[in-house]
């Protein structure tokens, strides 16, 4: 079961997903950010590009939809959202087959330059495309670069979501992922 504090930052998470703020995740929501994210890395759309960039966003939004309270096939509310992840970090072999999955395919997609490593650019380049206000992505880079080299490595980053799923240490740098919350 989540607990207070892991729904507080869970809620921060849907919230950068439901770009237009009316209180779902949508289809829209998710064509919104790959289309910001395609703009600002200069990616047509139609390309084989445009598509890993749809497809490395759709694995949230297929998993949301398919473990969500409702099942809903159109949108996900925050109720749905908070079902989703709680099914997902009550099993260790979910936790560990799609948890750690997710966020080896996310850092991928958030490495565009693919150098194996994530640049403060790239960091604000995605939370920048999920609707994060100006300044909070550079914020939380000081937060997430771990060894303070100015660059976050796979190893980091399946550290820092970890931390933000599972920590209840307030001050975990995991904890900053998606801004203040």
């Amino acid at each position: 079961m989540l607990t207070h504090f892991q729904k507080r930052k869970l809620t921060r998470y849907f919230n950068c997903l439901d770009v237009d703020g009316n209180g779902f995740f949508e289809k829209e929501d998710l064509d919104i950010i790959v289309t910001r994210l395609a703009k600002t890395r200069n990616v047509a759309e139609g390309t084989e590009e445009y598509e890993g960039l749809s497809a490395g966003i759709s694995m949230i939004w297929d998993y949301a939809r398919k473990y969500g309270e409702s099942k809903n096939e159109d949108k996900v509310s925050l109720a749905d959202w908070l079902a989703h992840e709680d099914y997902i970090l009550a099993s260790e072999d979910f936790l560990e087959n799609y948890m750690r999955a997710i966020t080896r395919g996310v850092f991928d997609l958030v490495d565009a330059d693919g150098s194996g490593e994530i640049s403060v650019e790239e960091y604000t380049e995605i939370m920048s495309a999920f609707g994060v206000a100006e300044g909070i992505p550079e914020w939380s880079f000081k937060h997430l670069d771990l060894n303070g080299d100015g660059k976050i490595s796979k190893d980091e980053f399946v550290t820092i979501v970890e931390q933000f799923h599972l920590s209840q240490d307030r001050d975990a740098p995991g904890n900053f992922l998606f801004g203040p919350y």
